[in-house]
């Protein structure tokens, strides 16, 4: 399919998704070990170079109270592009970390979702994934707050270059592959097999080999994963989290204070103990040529419903440009089965800009 990053007539080229990124810095955000005296300055300098330099810790972290981040991957890192401005955000999450229950939420949003933007001279409707390359985080962070009626705390963002760095920072890991397939030149066979940061690379991009399309990727790249952060469950040490801080120094960015390191560490990472997984899961759609996921009321109030449980609050009714959209489109003949037409509201068309 096609991309583009803002309302233009020009083709973009196409992008991968890369949905690991989010799981993955939850383990580098939220497990973060902290020590004392030299080892703790190295750990604090190179965390620098990742977290905000804001001195300021809020309330809310330091009474250990639930957060939400909200992580971004950033095609900017590929091909050797460093510009973290420009470009579509690859993979969405949200992740949600209650620290007395001792959870992980980690949910996987769809970025194909059709979304309104307001932009000079009106508004446009593009993919979710364009909302950074329109407005950068604030806007993601809007949509996606008024998307599943929450409030996210932070957020943290990631180039591509990371995962092999990662995984060769922790010795290399070990999966389970189901069906045996070559991809870029390496035969991943079936069954149990250590991988190096380039093979885990390779076995998370593969995709139209799978009889499960992009769910099988997903599952590969949650494999990985996994094993990263058990990897690190097992030899937690500072000198461990030094060297995943290290492998994602150039990579990742966040606002999550840097003087908050230890709070994350001993009062959020105990959480990594009882991860779970969930995705808003859409249906096929087709706007003027172009391939979407249209998203259900009930599945937006679904997962809104669990990511609030998640944090300890009470469910809201979300109705949102999301939820009428759909309705829009399901009273025009949409049905996302035999027929995939979302039409738009007002006769509007995708990516370009209607005047208010």
């Amino acid at each position: 399919m096609e991309e583009q990053t803002q309302p233009t007539r020009t083709p973009k080229p196409k992008k991968k998704k890369w949905r690991w990124l989010k799981w993955l810095l939850a383990l580098i955000v939220i497990g973060l070990a902290a020590g004392g005296g030299y080892e703790y300055y190295q750990i604090h300098q190179t965390a620098s170079k990742v977290f905000s330099n804001s001195a300021k810790v809020d309330k809310k972290l330091r009474e250990g109270k639930p957060i939400t981040i909200m992580t971004l991957g950033i095609d900017s890192g590929a091909l050797g592009r460093k510009n973290w401005g420009a470009g579509n955000t690859d993979s969405i999450e949200v992740i949600t970390v209650n620290p007395k229950k001792k959870t992980v939420r980690m949910t996987a949003i769809s970025r194909d979702i059709p979304i309104k933007v307001k932009v000079d001279g009106g508004y446009t409707y593009v993919k979710l994934n364009a909302a950074y390359s329109l407005g950068g985080v604030k806007e993601t962070k809007k949509q996606l707050e008024d998307l599943l009626g929450i409030k996210i705390d932070y957020y943290a963002s990631v180039n591509m270059g990371v995962l092999e760095k990662v995984v060769n920072a922790v010795g290399g890991v070990t999966v389970n592959n189901s069906f045996a397939f070559t991809y870029e030149g390496h035969h991943f066979k079936k069954g149990r097999q250590h991988l190096n940061g380039s093979q885990a690379l390779k076995y998370a991009r593969m995709r139209y080999d799978d009889p499960r399309g992009d769910y099988g990727r997903q599952y590969r790249q949650q494999q990985i994963l996994e094993a990263v952060i058990n990897k690190f469950k097992q030899n937690g040490s500072i000198s461990v989290a030094n060297k995943l801080l290290k492998a994602a120094g150039d990579g990742v960015r966040t606002d999550l204070p840097v003087k908050a390191v230890a709070t994350l560490y001993t009062k959020y990472s105990p959480a990594l103990s009882n991860v779970k997984i969930d995705h808003l899961q859409g249906l096929s759609a087709t706007i003027d040529g172009t391939s979407f996921q249209a998203v259900t009321p009930t599945e937006i109030n679904r997962v809104s419903k669990a990511i609030r449980k998640s944090l300890g609050q009470k469910p809201i009714h979300v109705v949102n440009t999301e939820t009428k959209l759909y309705n829009y489109a399901v009273q025009n003949g949409y049905d996302g089965v035999n027929n995939l037409e979302f039409t738009l509201p007002n006769g509007a068309q995708y990516n370009t800009v209607v005047s208010n």
